[in-house]
């Protein structure tokens, strides 16, 4: 069994955010490598924030022309959120440590058997999202290049691409140059915000998993202390009192988790959600336009596929959380209580008492991450559509 099978599963994210420029290196490593990587994630920055002006400008540009606006809106709003993720990151990396650093910390790897089925599948799952979400964000990024350069060899159309440029991109070798500049940093960006994504998604689904081993943990107390008192020759009360202990401070380590989880987090989400309604308004905008059968409507559709998994994988998994605390009443009832000595069940009513308070993770402060919210937004993706649609 892995030592940390907790935090297993988020170094692969990790390892993105570090290669892309998004995360800070680990703490182990020398002054001299840090230095460079800071100097690294302040370049990354400066070429996205340039790539976002570009769109800024081909907006204004084009501000009399609402389709030629909606061909870049969507991105643009997509580049803001993915700023918004990326400062995030950067100033609130301590806050971030600490989570990773209760991931490696004895309470959520208690190295039992019954937990490593459970661990292990958190971090299979989130290994195989993540791989499928940059695989789509980068495949969606590189059919955008190829229908500019279809247009140009195949059917002879100018192209235009959705940011300023200082040049003419029909005049060759532009056309190339400029397909090119906008595939490295669109790609970049997709890679980048689908990692940060799965990354905030992946600390929610942990806080679900010990919330579902705290579960199986106090349903089996009763059992599993006389199991081990028996082994070890101890006294039962002795054994039972243990467990209960290691109970209570899971619980805390899970309350704590939690509430890092929100406190770093719960901005980012809520501008996700403020966000996404419009990129979907401005996706669907678009895309009702493009044929069907061309290269162009495919990677709308991959794009749309990607924001509203965004969405969902918040929802679901702070609804997720939210079910798991709501089950802990019934765990506890759950148990073999009337074996229970008196000292452990006054410990245990309060215990009880704590848990009737769900942990409800919420966006800003405001917005639940449920599956009901991921319903709305959808509804107010389709009512922005409908009145752009209308209006013009």
């Amino acid at each position: 069994m892995a030592e940390n099978l907790s935090y297993f599963g988020v170094t692969p994210h990790l390892k993105n955010l570090r290669f892309c420029g998004f995360y800070q290196l680990d703490s182990n490593s020398s002054k001299m490598k840090k230095a460079l990587h800071t100097a690294y994630m302040r370049l990354i920055l400066s070429l996205i924030l340039l790539y976002t002006c570009q769109q800024i400008m081909k907006v204004y540009q084009d501000r009399d022309d609402v389709n030629k606006v909606m061909d870049t809106m969507f991105l643009l709003l997509t580049n803001s959120d993915s700023i918004y993720k990326q400062i995030v990151l950067w100033k609130k990396a301590h806050r971030i440590e600490v989570l990773l650093s209760i991931m490696k910390g004895p309470i959520f790897n208690q190295k039992k058997q019954e937990h490593e089925k459970q661990l292990s599948a958190t971090a299979r799952q989130a290994k195989i999202l993540l791989r499928v979400f940059n695989t789509t964000a980068l495949f969606t990024c590189l059919l955008w290049v190829l229908y500019p350069v279809i247009n140009v060899h195949v059917q002879g159309k100018p192209v235009e691409f959705a940011i300023w440029l200082p040049f003419d991109v029909n005049i060759s070798p532009y056309t190339y140059f400029a397909a090119f500049y906008v595939w490295v940093q669109t790609s970049w960006l997709a890679f980048s915000n689908t990692t940060m994504d799965v990354f905030i998604t992946f600390f929610l689904a942990q806080c679900k998993t010990q919330l579902s081993i705290l579960r199986l943990d106090l349903e089996h107390i009763v059992e599993k202390s006389k199991e081990e008192a028996k082994i070890s020759s101890e006294d039962f009360k002795n054994v039972l009192d243990t467990r209960l202990k290691i109970v209570l401070s899971h619980y805390d380590e899970i309350i704590t988790f939690s509430g890092i989880i929100q406190e770093v987090f719960g901005g980012a989400v809520m501008y996700q959600f403020l966000v996404s309604g419009w990129i979907i308004c401005t996706t669907a905008y678009k895309t009702v336009n493009i044929n069907p059968m061309s290269v162009e409507f495919v990677s709308m559709i991959m794009y749309m596929s990607c924001i509203l998994t965004e969405l969902f994988i918040f929802c679901f998994y702070g609804n997720e959380v939210t079910h798991e605390s709501e089950k802990l009443i019934e765990s506890a009832y759950a148990m073999d209580w009337l074996e229970i000595p008196v000292k452990c069940k006054r410990a245990l009513i309060m215990f009880m008492e704590r848990i009737k308070r769900n942990i409800n993770l919420v966006a800003g402060d405001l917005v639940p991450l449920s599956n009901s919210t991921f319903v709305s937004v959808v509804r107010s993706s389709y009512t922005f559509y409908a009145f752009l649609k209308n209006t013009n």
